[in-house]
């Protein structure tokens, strides 16, 4: 299938001019906008939205009377007064040698030859909007795909010449582009406003349609889509209740029609959404979050709104099989999953793959959802879809997926400055610069990605139970001496516990201590580690084989910390993975270290390094069995 390998977006609001790469750093489905906010992110996924296969509910924007409105959002704030230019979404497309083919085949079907050598390099489809004194004077798409023919007969391939516009003869570049187009990933977007769903989703469009009733109405017409049945709802719903209006002329037409066997094909349809809506949400709650739901079954009904012109309009209900209630007044996580999981099952359901755009997911949920919704994200993906998202809470941030993710800034903003609170005057100017890029150039800015360094700087709490336990000093420590743990495949009777400074770990040995737990302390063998052990040691009453440094343990390595262990390869390839210009900090190492934990990364140390950490941890496993055996 084709796919689009990256997006480039000109003069959309404050994004001037800004790439975001879906291959060539990483193999990975899912990439990660991260920044503060007003930095852009938000401005960044509804840009990519607007591409030639995005929703139909952002196209129709600017489709029609309201085209002018729309389109002026789009324009920079700065400029809104008169601007004169163009807007552009541009997606970066590669054929794989199955389009290639079957593009060839079409040709042929036409008695042409195709120059497939024309098609193998990358080309672009361009979404743009042009405007002469903030008036929106054109909206189209532009493909430049290079498409060279030749006749049977002909030696040489030729730019192909497409007919004239009216002519009946058939132009092979339309079905060329129709063809990718068709192919090409969809590109649906899921803003955040999606969970406030309304009370009544009115199935036409009219005046006042909102953007959420818009996306709900489209969704709902996916879901018939996805049947295969050729429903559609302005033909199956809207236009039956209009022509018997239309038939009756007479006040009392809807108490009519509701009596008449007229109700009954729309019932029908009503039902079999109802059925294919309980079938997918209720199964991928439980596929995915695996665990059961309540619920059993979720209901759309339908009525006209007598008020509104005679609307028609659906709402959902949710029954537990002794209740009913209407979805919109259930609890924010509710609304939030169902509203997700309608948004994502019918994407899914047909043949196409879908790049899914998540603004600011699950933001108003707990950490505990937070972390569902992440993990369910790579099983999501796992089907040949891909997602972008946005986030500034640590807990949507997963270490596996940093080599794709960017960090979002905008320069009129200075979040480091003590005295700015986000108020500035200075045109919005958004960039998106890979994470790995940003960490290595501005190390020092470490408020833009915050929500990383929570992130790989927190271990969750392992003392639980009767240990032992080995409390290291710190959370580099606490990585590498995980790390060559997991690279050996070793097992261990002890399990590790990161302080939080050479002298700071008094409230872990006292929670210890309280609770009886079998542990052992290593610090390094420097001037402050060689402190701390003798503190310890006099102010709890700790006997010196209980307090150890790193001396203590491997005299070769006396006077030393334990990064010292690592060695210069480590650094190296810290370096590279974290595209440094120089040895990484105390605090990079540790990042590089939290990282190739999670991402299970088994050539992040060298073999030097992994048998010097080794030697660490056979000697606790050596200490803690003498320990058990002298406690016996």
């Amino acid at each position: 299938m084709p796919r689009i390998t990256e997006f480039n977006i000109k003069n959309f609001k404050g994004a001037e001019d800004v790439k975001i790469e879906l291959e060539g750093r990483s193999s990975s489905p899912v990439h990660t906008i991260i920044g503060l906010n007003e930095s852009g992110k938000s401005t960044l996924l509804e840009a990519i939205s607007h591409f030639v296969t995005g929703d139909k509910s952002i196209a129709s924007l600017f489709d029609g009377p309201y085209a002018q409105a729309s389109a002026l959002s789009l324009i920079p704030l700065h400029k809104k007064a008169a601007f004169t230019g163009k807007i552009t979404v541009e997606g970066t497309i590669q054929l794989d040698e199955g389009d290639i083919e079957k593009l060839e085949n079409i040709a042929k079907s036409m008695k042409l030859s195709l120059d497939t050598e024309k098609l193998r390099p990358p080309f672009h489809a361009t979404r743009t909007f042009r405007f002469e004194d903030s008036s929106l004077e054109e909206s189209n798409t532009i493909w430049d795909i290079p498409v060279f023919t030749k006749n049977p007969r002909a030696v040489n391939y030729k730019p192909y010449s497409r007919p004239k516009r009216g002519s009946d003869e058939p132009d092979l570049w339309l079905r060329l582009v129709g063809y990718i187009q068709s192919r090409l990933e969809q590109v649906a977007y899921f803003p955040t406003f999606l969970v406030d769903m309304p009370a009544r989703v009115y199935l036409k469009e009219h005046d006042s349609e909102t953007p959420i009733n818009r996306q709900y109405r489209y969704v709902l017409q996916d879901v018939l889509d996805s049947l295969g049945e050729g429903l559609d709802l302005e033909k199956h719903v809207c236009k039956r209740i209009e022509e018997f209006e239309e038939n009756e002329s007479n006040p009392f037409w809807l108490s009519m029609f509701f009596g008449s066997p007229s109700k009954t094909p729309i019932d029908s349809v009503f039902q079999k959404l109802s059925n294919s809506i309980t079938r997918e949400v209720l199964g991928s709650w439980q596929r995915i979050f695996q665990r059961s739901i309540s619920a059993n079954s979720i209901t759309v009904e339908w009525n006209v709104d007598t008020e509104k012109e005679n609307l028609p309009y659906a709402a959902f209900f949710v029954s537990d099989g002794e209740s009913r209630y209407a979805i919109n007044e259930r609890s924010l996580g509710f609304r939030w999953f169902f509203s997700f999981l309608l948004f994502t099952g019918f994407k899914q359901a047909n043949s196409r793959r879908t790049i899914f755009i998540f603004d600011e997911p699950a933001a108003n949920l707990h950490a505990k959802a937070q972390a569902e919704l992440l993990s369910s994200f790579s099983k999501i993906a796992s089907g040949g879809s891909r997602i972008i998202y946005s986030t500034h809470s640590h807990h949507m941030i997963n270490p596996r997926w940093l080599c794709s993710a960017y960090i979002v800034e905008n320069s009129a903003l200075d979040y480091d400055r003590s005295d700015n609170f986000g108020l500035d005057t200075k045109p919005t100017k958004i960039t998106a610069i890979p994470y790995r890029q940003f960490v290595a150039n501005f190390p020092t800015r470490s408020s833009y990605f915050q929500p990383v360094i929570e992130k790989l700087e927190y271990v969750p709490p392992e003392v639980i139970g009767s240990g032992p336990y080995l409390v290291v000093e710190g959370v580099s420590d606490y990585y590498a001496l995980r790390l060559a743990k997991e690279i050996s495949d070793k097992s261990y009777s002890f399990n590790l516990v990161p302080g939080v400074g050479s002298g700071a770990s008094g409230p872990i040995i006292s929670q210890m201590l309280g609770q009886g737990m079998s542990f052992s302390i290593l610090l390094d063998d420097d001037k402050e580690g060689r402190k701390a052990r003798d503190s310890y040691r006099d102010n709890w009453y700790l006997p010196e084989s209980l307090v150890v440094t790193l001396g203590d343990v491997l005299p070769d390595y006396e006077r030393m910390a334990l990064e010292k262990l690592l060695g210069e390869e480590t650094l190296e390839l810290a370096r590279n993975k974290l595209d440094l210009t120089k040895s990484p900090s105390k605090k990079q190492l540790g990042w590089y270290l939290a990282e190739a934990c999670a991402s299970n990364d088994n050539h992040a140390l060298p073999k030097i390094a992994t048998d010097r950490l080794l030697s660490v941890l056979d000697y606790f496993e050596n200490y803690f069995k003498s320990y058990d055996s002298q406690e016996s």
